[in-house]
């Protein structure tokens, strides 16, 4: 393989598939990105087993192959080269590795890197697609609804099914769905087409943060189920990620169907109150109790022995005084879904959910257990 590459270009296609590796990775063949040369481009791909991504860009290829090398390596290098074309040019080594050799395409800089690359057999990559099997999707809606529920995702729960987002294809609507066990998020939106496929797939967090690298730019996007795994397609890269399989909870359970009292509080008031109250609160939980009583929120929290903080906040609220015990990185997340000035909390006892919506999206809702006080 013989190629000459614009370095910033490079680096841009090396960040957008490194993710995947896992900082666990010590040379060996899924610390590698695997580079394949053909015509006039260059595509770029890793793989942790259960996800793949892979991205291409223009190159003037004077060889056509592949080779696979150390991501790690490979990034610092280009993160430090200071001239604009790069020529990477490989030789083989011998039965089992290659080396590849860098420098600078114009040769104005005496400059030479030497890297010791692998078979690149033994990393698979994203096969071509069958068009017919993928959606056009609105991606700046898609971001929106990760935006409002992801950060609700469980991390390696042992119930491997909070460990990702539930999406459901309901015709012409699509919704979202994300719960740890203790919270749930739900967001629904309009679709103007509909997609290929119709079942409820449980997309993991790792591809979820992927797809938000993706689109977070992106105008347009393609998405599609393939041998059981998410595909997405947009900004000229593609992900295939295998699916979580298993039955996501019923969440329309988890939601109350009423509410007992509820209040309209400023958003921007209660975060301020809640940073304050949070620096007392103690570690791990850093519980914070808000008690309501008429046309007042008290916040409390406190570390036996070393801190407490009481704050009030005046509210219009009419309702019966209740105190309610919030773990309080749950109620700093929920803010992340509310884009109005106000929010709407609704909640009966103690002890019962807690709904929290934001009045300019009923379309979304986010429920939280309280914790025992």
């Amino acid at each position: 393989m013989k190629i000459k590459v614009n370095t910033s270009e490079f680096l841009k296609a090396i960040h957008a598939v490194e993710g995947v590796i896992s900082a666990r990775e010590i040379r060996s063949v899924l610390s590698n990105l695997k580079l394949e040369a053909e015509t006039s481009s260059v595509s770029i791909s890793a793989t942790d087993l259960e996800i793949s991504i892979k991205t291409s860009l223009n190159a003037q290829v004077d060889k056509s192959g592949d080779i696979s090398l150390p991501a790690k390596q490979l990034s610092s290098i280009f993160k430090t080269i200071h001239f604009e074309e790069a020529l990477l040019s490989t030789e083989d080594n011998d039965a089992d590795s290659s080396i590849t050799y860098i420098t600078d395409a114009t040769k104005k800089n005496d400059y030479k890197n030497k890297l010791n690359g692998m078979d690149a057999e033994e990393i698979k990559t994203i096969p071509k697609v069958d068009a017919s099997n993928i959606s056009d999707f609105p991606t700046a809606m898609f971001a929106e609804m990760i935006r409002k529920t992801s950060y609700a995702i469980a991390h390696e729960d042992q119930r491997y099914i909070f460990n990702g987002l539930f999406m459901v294809p309901k015709g012409d609507k699509l919704v979202f769905a994300v719960t740890d066990g203790r919270r749930l998020c739900k967001i629904e939106r309009p679709l103007s087409t509909t997609l290929k496929f119709k079942d409820s797939v449980i997309i993991p967090s790792k591809a979820i943060r992927e797809i938000s690298k993706m689109i977070a730019t992106a105008e347009t996007g393609k998405i599609g189920i393939i041998d059981n795994q998410i595909y997405v397609n947009a900004n000229q890269i593609e992900l295939l990620c295998k699916l979580i399989e298993g039955n996501f909870p019923n969440y329309e359970q988890v939601i109350p169907k009423s509410s007992k009292f509820s209040a309209v509080i400023p958003k921007e008031g209660f975060q301020i109150y809640l940073r304050q109250a949070l620096i007392a609160a103690e570690e791990p939980t850093r519980q914070i109790r808000l008690t309501f009583t008429k046309n007042n929120i008290n916040f409390y929290a406190q570390t036996q022995g070393v801190n407490e903080v009481s704050i009030n906040m005046p509210i219009e609220y009419s309702g019966d005084e209740v105190t309610v015990a919030f773990k309080g990185e749950y109620l700093s997340d929920v803010f992340k879904s509310i884009d109005d000035n106000e929010f709407r909390i609704e909640f009966s006892d103690s002890s019962s959910p807690v709904v929290f919506k934001d009045p300019s999206d009923p379309d979304f809702i986010s429920v939280i257990m309280p914790m025992k006080i």
